[in-house]
């Protein structure tokens, strides 16, 4: 099976069995967001300083998925990361939002790891459905690495993260498991190789705060 990239794995493992994340579950979908833009940290195709988000190479061919995402920044360029988390509005409905939900949806598709369906009362919305192979595949590597001897990778600790974050953990994992996981990120979060970790963290935090608050005044 080919491999996945960080956002790919999140996703296959956020979805429900619909393959859709509820506009309910804003953790899932700030988590997304911050899969992607953590994706591009990790290619080198930007840089994040003191919040603020620049572009520092050209998207590589193989993560196409994040063209849009990639696209917003470079005209923002710098753009700070509470200003990207209000542009995508965290909700489903929002255009930038699902643009890049179904371009990473769609490059499993083109994988073979996931099924496209249609979606919305009149079916002009897609979803994608992981395969049970995809699904496997990322739960039994992070078993590997954090609950038994593998060495845990960069990509891995900061997918755990993620998913850790955004409540994805529980239909994988027992309640034990999940204990001794976050056991282990403390650790990786604490060693002096875990600030991208740390960081990613501190990002993730944030945006939230900011999908919080609009949510609170689209409600007034």
């Amino acid at each position: 099976m080919k491999e996945m990239s960080v956002i790919q794995k999140y996703m296959v493992c956020s979805v429900n069995a619909k393959g859709k994340i509820s506009n309910f579950n804003v953790e899932k979908m700030v988590c997304f967001l911050a899969a992607g833009i953590l994706e591009l940290q990790l290619e080198g195709c930007i840089s994040v300083n003191a919040n603020k988000v620049d572009i520092i190479s050209t998207l590589p061919a193989d993560r196409q998925y994040l063209k849009s995402l990639y696209d917003f920044i470079e005209q923002k360029r710098p753009v700070k990361m509470n200003k990207i988390a209000e542009a995508y509005h965290i909700s489903l409905t929002n255009k930038r939002f699902r643009e890049l939900m179904e371009a990473v949806g769609g490059s499993l598709v083109g994988l073979g790891l996931a099924e496209e369906k249609k979606a919305g009362l009149t079916g002009n919305k897609k979803c994608y459905i992981p395969s049970t192979e995809a699904i496997r595949s990322v739960v039994e590597l992070l078993r590997a690495e954090l609950l038994e001897d593998g060495e845990i990778t960069e990509d891995t600790a900061v997918l755990v993260i993620l998913l850790e974050k955004g409540k994805c953990l529980k239909p994988y994992f027992s309640q034990f498991e999940q204990r001794e996981i976050k056991k282990k990120l403390h650790e990786i979060v604490s060693s002096p190789n875990g600030k991208l970790v740390k960081d990613m963290v501190a990002h993730i935090e944030s945006i939230l705060a900011v999908a919080a608050a609009s949510a609170s005044s689209a409600s007034v």
